[in-house]
């Protein structure tokens, strides 16, 4: 009696295209029926020995009534798919430094389809995602598309490279469920694995599920792109195959029945990944027991370059990491043309190809983070992740977890399965620290335990984990000062300042105020124009709070509805009169005239402000302050006995000295 094979896809035209495909390759050994959810039909699918399943969590986002006409998972096959050589080798003939979108049905799609042919060698074209409902894609010369000529945008000149197939691994975890391992001797499995980009499969997940004859094992081993070694009870070499041959530069003939310590004595055969160099090459090696129906056969060993082993998993950690992790913005995002933001833009360009540790100094609102992903984004690791931490914004106990991880039940409250920190999801890219000076000694000194051995250790673990990460650092503060006080480690210091960068302040660079100013306005979309004597102030205000203080000013005067501004629609730290005089002659900047104001106006209401709010407070008043900075300031008033820090919701608020001290300011 025929097995049946039930097909799950989301579109109807890729369930026939697989059912099609099965059939001729399994030559009417079982009965096939496709479903889909696009026409429902999933619904009436009928109960089949095995499944092939290509729906992913995406498509039931969209489809949740499907969750109750899945399989079970003890049942199904979760389809992979791939390009075929044609695809690949058509994509090669390309010039180097081709751009070119990728259509598929999501952006999902698209991009694990960029990402699968990044990960065959596909080097010469920059893929960039389209999809329906994309916005404006970019207009590019060449389309790409795996069987979705449909959806490629109107006019465009598109290449199909055809549906991706299903693996090799796929076709022969179906066949061998089905209780059909003569199908992979057959020559139409061959010719079709021959037309595939890639072949890979599990070892384990074969020999466990139905082969009974060592001329069946040996047919799947030599598939693999992987190196297969086995050996009997007796520690002889039983089985060798091709790809092995070529990674040993020896024939079966040479090795078969000999001594595996004799024959292979670089080759470990002991439990566990091991690191073996063989003819000059790293291989990693992985060893384990051999059994088929509860018989021992001996022990295998897979061997695969270690330097594939790291590109696989790079690319697996890149699919991992949330997709927010990347930097947006290049150096063509960094406008100005003063001499000061030039020559720095110069510098940070000229070093972005090192891998060397970079420290980034300036004042607040400068724009740091924006240098740290422009030289990310010039860097070999571009392609790689770039996360940012505000080491300011996190407890010493919360960022030791959330950069080097932790293991399962290491705390309470922790993640069931632990989680991988920040510089493992970073591996191959770039970690940006904001606000460094913060840290605590005994964080730096783990910081820079991990800087030096390349390495970090979760908490609640003992196992190093090896991470290649390039670290950029940003300070607003003087951080050398603090080293010759002792509150920060000379040698973590140096460690991280390998190359220093300073970002001039934008009073250091006031040629370039009134072109940002209209940069902003026209982000914001914004129709007004400055008056003259508006520029003019713009050109003499102090900027404490740099370029992120103009943006404010730009977004606030943008809230106005104004057609053109003039002086007095400035907000009051703009202006020159009498009164602003004398709170400049006070000692007072903007920045803390504004926490002020925002106490000062809440002291009659008896009601207090945290942190935040006194940060969106300055910044509808036209300053912009880090909390950092009004952490800093509120601790200034609270040792002159100005401010009463309240419990829990309490909030922050002035004394009754402190509100004197606000009236005396204001009347000033």
């Amino acid at each position: 009696m025929k097995k049946t094979l039930g097909i799950l896809s989301k579109s109807r035209d890729m369930a026939d295209f697989y059912a099609g495909l099965l059939s001729g390759l399994l030559g009417g050994t079982a009965e096939i029926y496709a479903s889909s959810l696009e026409d429902g039909s999933i619904r009436k699918l009928r109960d089949c020995d095995l499944y092939l399943v290509s729906v992913t969590s995406y498509d039931l986002i969209y489809h949740s009534w499907a969750k109750g006409f899945l399989p079970p998972e003890a049942r199904t096959v979760q389809a992979s798919v791939t390009f075929s050589m044609k695809a690949v080798e058509t994509l090669r003939a390309y010039p180097e430094g081709t751009k070119a979108l990728l259509v598929n049905q999501t952006r999902h799609m698209a991009m694990e389809s960029i990402s699968q042919l990044y990960h065959l060698g596909i080097s010469n074209i920059e893929f960039l995602p389209c999809y329906p409902g994309s916005e404006n894609p970019p207009e590019v010369l060449t389309v790409f598309t795996p069987g979705e000529a449909d959806l490629a945008p109107a006019g465009a000149a598109v290449v199909d490279l055809g549906p991706r197939s299903l693996t090799a691994n796929t076709v022969c975890e179906i066949a061998l469920r089905l209780g059909n391992p003569v199908f992979l001797e057959s020559r139409e499995f061959a010719a079709y694995t021959a037309a595939l980009a890639g072949v890979d499969y599990s070892l384990q997940t074969l020999t466990y599920n139905s082969l009974t004859m060592e001329s069946k094992l040996e047919l799947i081993l030599n598939a693999l792109d992987a190196g297969i070694v086995c050996v009997d009870e007796e520690g002889l070499v039983t089985l060798v195959n091709r790809a092995a041959e070529e990674q040993l530069c020896s024939s079966r003939e040479q090795l078969l029945g000999r001594p595996a310590a004799e024959a292979l004595p670089e080759l470990p055969f002991a439990d566990g990944p091991r690191l073996a160099s063989i003819l000059g090459r790293d291989f990693s090696v992985t060893t384990a027991p051999l059994y088929i129906r509860e018989r021992s056969l001996g022990t295998f060993a897979v061997l695969r370059p270690f330097q594939e082993v790291e590109e696989q998993q790079a690319t697996l950690r890149l699919q991992k990491t949330p997709k927010s992790h990347h930097a947006r913005y290049t150096f063509h995002d960094i406008e100005g043309t003063s001499p000061a933001i030039r020559k720095t833009r110069e510098i940070a360009r000229r070093v972005a190809g090192s891998s060397a540790s970079i420290m980034l100094d300036g004042e607040s609102g400068t724009g740091k983070e924006l240098f740290a992903q422009a030289i990310h984004n010039a860097s070999p690791r571009r392609e790689r992740p770039f996360i940012a931490v505000n080491c300011a914004a996190l407890s010493e106990t919360l960022l030791e977890s959330e950069l080097f991880g932790y293991e399962d039940g290491a705390f309470t409250g922790a993640r069931k399965g632990g989680r991988a920190g920040l510089f493992e999801c970073a591996h191959q890219g770039t970690l940006f620290l904001d606000e460094i000076e913060t840290v605590s000694p005994a964080f730096q000194a783990k910081l820079l335990r991990v800087l030096q051995e390349q390495e970090v250790v979760r908490i609640g673990s003992v196992n190093p984990i090896p991470v290649d990460v390039r670290v950029l650092s940003a300070t607003n503060e003087d951080l050398s000062g603090r080293v010759r006080q002792g509150s920060f480690r000379r040698d973590l210091y140096y460690r991280l300042n390998v190359i220093p960068i300073h970002i001039p302040a934008l009073r250091e660079r006031r040629e370039d105020i009134l072109l940002l100013a209209d940069s902003f306005r026209r982000q914001f979309r914004a129709s007004f124009t400055l008056s003259g004597p508006v520029q003019e102030a713009l050109l003499r205000h102090r900027w404490t709070g740099n370029i992120r203080e103009l943006r404010n000013c730009m977004e606030y005067l943008h809230h106005m509805g104004l057609k053109e501004v003039s002086l007095e629609d400035l907000p009051e730290q703009f202006l020159d009169g009498a009164s602003a005089g004398r709170k400049r002659e006070a000692g007072l900047s903007g920045g803390e005239w504004a926490v002020w104001q925002a106490l000062g106006d809440l002291y009659p209401q008896n009601r207090g402000i945290g942190r935040q709010g006194l940060v969106r407070t300055c910044g509808s008043l036209g300053v912009c302050l880090s909390e950092h900075e009004v952490r800093a300031l509120l601790r200034r008033f609270q040792e002159a006995g100005w401010l009463a820090v309240g419990q829990g919701r309490g909030g922050t608020r002035l004394t009754e000295a402190g509100y004197a001290r606000y009236l005396e300011l204001r009347d000033r």
